[in-house]
């Protein structure tokens, strides 16, 4: 099992007009290689932004 691979597509749309008026942020930062999630919970404070990243070639790491 050690040599599965696991392709992973992510598609972010557009916002949409109402979330550019609301100033919504984008939770989804896209490169080349590399996916981060931001989490929406509005508790968290900006010292604990815990991402989530799904680089290529490498298993979820959370940060």
């Amino acid at each position: 099992m050690g040599d599965s691979k696991v392709k992973v597509a992510v598609r972010v749309r557009p916002m949409n007009r109402r979330e550019l008026d609301l100033h919504t942020k984008c939770v989804v930062d896209v490169d080349a290689n590399k996916v981060i999630l931001h989490p929406v919970n509005t508790n968290l404070s900006k010292g604990d932004a815990r991402k989530q990243a799904i680089t290529h070639g490498k298993m979820p790491t959370l940060s």
